[in-house]
């Protein structure tokens, strides 16, 4: 007897009520939340300038997106309990939702001495060649792994969901490309673009740009996860 692994029809899932209109507003909704957020957020630790709010290394706008990248990780994990006959996906969507906070609190400074981000690093003799080989086996390849898991697995989905224009691939990609923006603006800020300098004004203005959107990424993918976590918290099979 052969157990086979459900496919996932999210477009269908009851409750789940996702359209291309929806996306451009969960996104107007996470950028209105985290603009009342940082207000509150410089109103409560009364620093006097906007660019320490938003651009300081484990500021406030930093520790905030670590909270909610923290909190849908929780919320992963419940649904995966909820939900075991998907809880390989719920709990690799929960680990990356768990990097994604650590990182904005730069554990993997602190954790390891130096930047995990930097390419540069993994080859510097700067740092013992067993401790960077820990750190490719204990850190890189388990998180390349999940991810190969992950992806395999929502492939086909993925797919037909282009094929048939269903409208939450618009979320997944609308959060994409925030994701590269925020990549790009963490890269670009601190070492230029191309052969341009940036003045250090422009460069905290970057910083306290790519800080904005990586707080709107983090509460966008929550609102848009809501519903399948709404409806697999509430509703286990």
């Amino acid at each position: 007897m052969s157990a086979t692994r459900p496919v996932l029809h999210l477009e269908s899932n009851r409750d789940v009520h996702l359209t291309n209109e929806r996306c451009l507003y969960h996104f107007a909704q996470a950028v209105i939340i985290v603009a009342i957020g940082i207000v509150l957020a410089k109103w409560v630790t009364g620093i006097p300038e906007w660019r320490d709010v938003i651009a300081t290394e484990n500021g406030p706008v930093e520790r905030l997106s670590a909270a909610v990248w923290f909190m849908g990780c929780i919320w992963c994990l419940g649904s995966a309990y909820s939900q075991r006959v998907l809880a390989i996906e719920w709990l690799s969507v929960a680990m990356f939702l768990l990097l994604f906070g650590l990182r904005e609190l730069d554990a993997h400074v602190w954790a390891t001495g130096w930047n995990l981000d930097k390419l540069a690093n993994y080859w510097n003799p700067q740092y013992s060649l067993q401790e960077r080989v820990l750190v490719l086996g204990l850190v890189i390849f388990p998180c390349l792994i999940v991810g190969w898991i992950l992806g395999n697995r929502l492939w086909n989905t993925v797919g037909r969901a282009w094929s048939d224009s269903e409208s939450w691939l618009s979320h997944l990609l609308l959060g994409v490309g925030l994701l590269v923006l925020c990549l790009t603006l963490d890269k670009v800020g601190p070492y230029g673009f191309l052969f341009f300098e940036i003045s250090d004004s422009g460069q905290i203005f970057l910083m306290m740009i790519e800080e904005f959107l990586e707080l709107v990424l983090s509460v966008f993918a929550l609102v848009s996860l809501w519903p399948y976590l709404e409806q697999a918290l509430l509703c286990p099979e």
